[in-house]
């Protein structure tokens, strides 16, 4: 549990739990989630609300014109967003952090190790979800949603480079509407969950995603290349 999931919890407020979309510059997968989960959960909705940043982050941009031209042409609203770059001040009041590779879950754990409970790649938390079974609102009734952030987390296994999704940052409209798409359906999985109850669905038709598999003793995630002494793949970025 975040610092600001304890204080409430001592306090016995219910403040609306905050979900920190993070990708690399903040500019193409983060803003794209924000703004699609506040297309189907309000701020304040549910008792949940969204952000975005970016790891190492640059800011001060706006959404990348691919994506945001999908987040427009999808119902959203790509206007006003600026990047930024994740530092231990945002962190500290969030509750939930999802990540989109597996590059940033470790960036993340080696800038910000007491945050390392919080942070979930989306597909990670995808499978979590399906693990619990608890997709749907009947599920979740009675629960507030830092009981179902604290519940997700508690059962997700570890997060792998497998679980991606893939930057579509000048990849082409191809690549973008891939990236889109994948994003969507894993909300879909992800926000009724978090929310307590059924979300209108913003992909169809929805994805399948598999529990997340327990790690037995003898197995392991795996790990970034440059953890096992091999150079880290170098990315195109703005």
């Amino acid at each position: 549990m975040t610092g600001a999931s304890a204080a409430r919890r001592s306090t016995g407020t219910h403040a609306p739990s905050t979900v920190l979309f993070v990708c690399t510059a903040n500019i193409s997968r983060s803003p794209y989630a924000e703004r699609r989960a506040r297309q189907v959960l309000p701020d304040a909705d549910a008792g949940i609300t969204f952000a975005s940043a970016g790891t190492p982050g640059y800011p001060g941009r706006g959404m990348d014109p691919a994506m945001a031209e999908l987040l427009v042409a999808r119902g959203g609203d790509a206007s006003g967003h600026v990047s930024r770059a994740v530092d231990e001040e945002i962190l500290r009041r969030v509750d939930l952090v999802v990540v989109f590779e597996f590059a940033h879950h470790m960036r993340l754990l080696d800038s910000f190790p007491r945050h390392r409970h919080v942070i979930l790649g989306l597909q990670q938390a995808a499978r979590a979800v399906r693990a619990l079974g608890a997709s749907r609102a009947e599920d979740t009734a009675g629960s507030d949603a830092l009981d179902r952030v604290d519940r997700l987390v508690s059962v997700a296994g570890q997060n792998s480079m497998s679980y991606d999704v893939e930057d579509p940052y000048r990849r082409g409209p191809k690549a973008a509407q891939d990236c889109a798409d994948e994003i969507d359906q894993l909300l879909d999985v992800v926000l009724p969950f978090l929310a307590g109850r059924e979300v209108p669905r913003l992909a169809v038709p929805p994805l399948a995603v598999p529990p997340l598999a327990v790690p037995t003793e003898g197995t392991r995630a795996l790990r970034p290349a440059w953890r096992l002494g091999r150079s880290a793949p170098r990315r195109a970025l703005p």
